[in-house]
């Protein structure tokens, strides 16, 4: 009697799962994909499957990051999605789209503690006309996105410091002029909306995704125009395209100051954040009839900005994306740190010598593709950053262990066993200049201002 009333109970509660379970179908056309990653390889630094950056090197003493290599695997890369096509509205075609993979959280790429938890990546619908687009919801920027990397590169952090691409809650219209000619503008989404992090300032916590790009009360501007033609022949999907984009917007750089009185109070300056950018992708061989064998084409993109905080798809090891800012007084200060207090002599001379000086940042890829046969390819690419930030802000301690400048190179051999299963081996070698050194005891440095790793891996998708 017992174990029938045991099983009685499980089956009531398992209803509402069998009433689903098996069931694919919606009540629109919807498909369903995906893949699944794997990644196993191995650093010369102590450093996992997202390594980005390169350690320094020891100096006086020795770096353990630096000394020992480690071993790695990873399959939180797989990724599932939902493509859904319903019924026609305002005369356009309209379609959803969901993905998530099993990375977890991570909005700048890099695995943590919820590693292995399915996560947001894109949601967005779209109208669709016969010359125009409008897209809604969360998906990759406009700025410098040229995602000829993508299913290509082994590593998911590949190319990230270079203006790899975000993906952001935006609002955007696109727009076709004649046949080879496209304009699109939007806004964005500047802040980090899926992360848990937020400002806090004095005892004052603000919600998540509440910074000083939010307290700037507008979203980001971006845009873009240009033009594409396969008059030049395709490779797979692509075909000739060169593109200038931008974005802009601004952040609120607010500062505590502790008065005379012992009172607290705020002080704000809106610091301009902007971006533009240069994207290509030539076929020199195309392929013939469908066949990419002797197939050639380079692409990339070249990069200037100004503090693009969340557009840039890269932390930078020290949040120099995040509008960290130098002050020409020698101090550093942002909401969250600290305050510059009035009542004493050191905080009236750096609050009449507080200067806003917002970094800028230059750099880019480039990608090289050959194809020895229609399913055995190689690419190459190289990738380099450069920030240009105050001295008064590389001598300040919390920016010691930022990256300043990096470069990144990485050359793979794919496989496509079939349509559904692609393997492939990598190398990929980083170099990493720091702001500066951790310490210097009797006028030695401890540690480098500079560090080179290397990353051999070989991974398989299995696409569905």
């Amino acid at each position: 009697m017992k174990r029938t009333a045991i099983f009685a109970l499980a089956l009531l509660l398992t209803l509402p799962a069998l009433g689903f379970a098996g069931s694919a179908t919606s009540r629109w056309d919807m498909t369903i994909g995906g893949y699944v990653k794997f990644d196993m390889g191995y650093t010369t630094q102590a450093q996992n499957q997202d390594i980005q950056y390169a350690q320094r090197s020891g100096g006086l003493n020795d770096n353990l990051a630096d000394k020992y290599g480690n071993f790695y695997s990873y399959a939180g890369e797989t990724r599932l999605n939902f493509l859904v096509r319903g019924p026609d509205a305002w005369g356009a075609r309209t379609s959803a789209f969901v993905e998530g993979d099993f990375r977890g959280n991570q909005a700048n790429g890099n695995a943590g503690s919820n590693a292995g938890t399915f996560s947001l990546r894109h949601a967005f619908m779209q109208f669709e006309w016969p010359h125009s687009k409008l897209v809604i919801g969360q998906t990759w920027q406009t700025w410098g996105f040229l995602p000829t990397y993508a299913n290509s590169t082994l590593g998911n952090n590949d190319l990230s410091p270079f203006l790899k691409g975000i993906r952001q809650p935006l609002v955007r219209f696109e727009q076709t002029l004649a046949k080879d000619w496209t304009w699109k503008l939007g806004i964005i989404s500047p802040t980090n909306t899926l992360g848990s992090g937020s400002l806090t300032g004095n005892g004052e916590t603000l919600s998540p995704g509440v910074d000083g790009y939010t307290l700037s009360q507008m979203p980001f501007l971006e845009g873009s125009f240009g033009w594409s033609s396969d008059k030049c022949g395709n490779i797979g999907p692509w075909k000739m395209l060169f593109a200038l984009d931008g974005f802009y917007g601004q952040q609120k750089m607010i500062t505590g100051i502790t008065n005379s009185n012992g009172s607290l109070t705020y002080e704000d300056k809106n610091i301009n954040s902007w971006g533009i950018s240069f994207k290509g992708f030539v076929p020199i061989i195309p392929e013939k009839k469908g066949n990419k064998a002797g197939a050639l084409s380079i692409s990339g993109v070249v990069f200037y900005s100004q503090n693009p905080g969340m557009f840039m798809s890269s932390s930078n090891n020290g949040n120099v994306y995040n509008a960290n800012f130098g002050y020409t007084s020698g101090v550093y200060n942002t909401l969250g740190t600290n305050t510059i207090n009035l009542t004493t002599p050191a905080g009236q001379a750096a609050y009449l010598g507080l200067d806003y000086a917002a970094p800028t940042q230059y750099g880019g890829w480039g990608q090289a593709s050959y194809f020895f046969t229609d399913k055995l390819f190689i690419n190459g690419w190289y990738g380099f950053m450069r920030t240009n930030v105050s001295q008064a802000w590389m001598n300040s301690a919390a920016n010691t262990n930022a990256a300043v400048n990096t470069t990144q190179m990485i050359a793979n051999l794919l496989y496509d066993v079939n349509a559904a299963v692609r393997v492939g081996f990598e190398y990929s070698y980083y170099n990493t200049r720091y702001a500066g050194y951790p310490a210097v005891v009797g006028g030695v440095p401890t540690m480098s201002k500079d560090g080179a790793a290397s990353s051999f891996r070989v991974g398989a998708w299995y696409f569905f």
